[in-house]
């Protein structure tokens, strides 16, 4: 088989590379003066961090970010920990306890005579992971989330307008 003429345009081919920072950029421009092409992707989105795996872990043991559901009227404190929830859950526990007025959600049950529920009932792990960035939009989203329903027990200075949220809030309605 002969070799193409030197004038033929040659097929270029397609690789994929995770984007992770600098150092993928620093390994993808050895290949500018090849046939080779780059294409990059990443595994940070929003579905990612909205959307997470918690099979097979005490994610009880994790940090990140929590709702805690009123087990009498449904109400709802988010929050967001990098401690972990089990202790988190038990700062709330003993303000309830001591009616201190420490925890929101302890104020709430104390304000209107309900119940505490355990921590298996009241806690919902929303996102778990190490303190970063993102926690506090996930933290600002679920929040934003709430209270859209009139169901939230943060204070009021923690809200605000965001029309990027009711977007994400209308695709989650058109999904359920």
């Amino acid at each position: 088989m002969a070799p193409p003429p030197h004038n033929a345009p040659t097929k270029q081919k397609w690789a994929t590379f995770t984007y992770t920072g600098p150092e993928t950029s620093y390994v993808t421009k050895l290949f500018k003066h090849t046939n080779l092409r780059i294409a990059y992707h990443t595994t940070n989105n929003i579905r990612s961090y909205l959307n997470q795996n918690t099979r097979n872990r005490d994610i009880f043991a994790m940090s990140g970010v929590f709702k805690l559901t009123c087990p009498d009227c449904g109400k709802s404190y988010v929050g967001q920990t990098g401690r972990d929830f089990k202790t988190r859950f038990n700062e709330n526990k003993r303000s309830f306890i001591h009616n201190s007025q420490t925890s929101k959600y302890a104020l709430h049950l104390t304000e209107h005579s309900h119940t505490l529920g355990n921590m298996q009932d009241v806690m919902r792990v929303l996102q778990f992971q190490k303190k970063g960035i993102h926690l506090d939009t996930i933290e600002r989203f679920h929040i934003h989330r709430q209270a859209a329903i009139n169901n939230h027990l943060n204070d009021d200075h923690t809200l605000s307008v965001n029309r990027i949220f009711d977007s994400i809030l209308g695709d989650f309605q058109k999904e359920t």
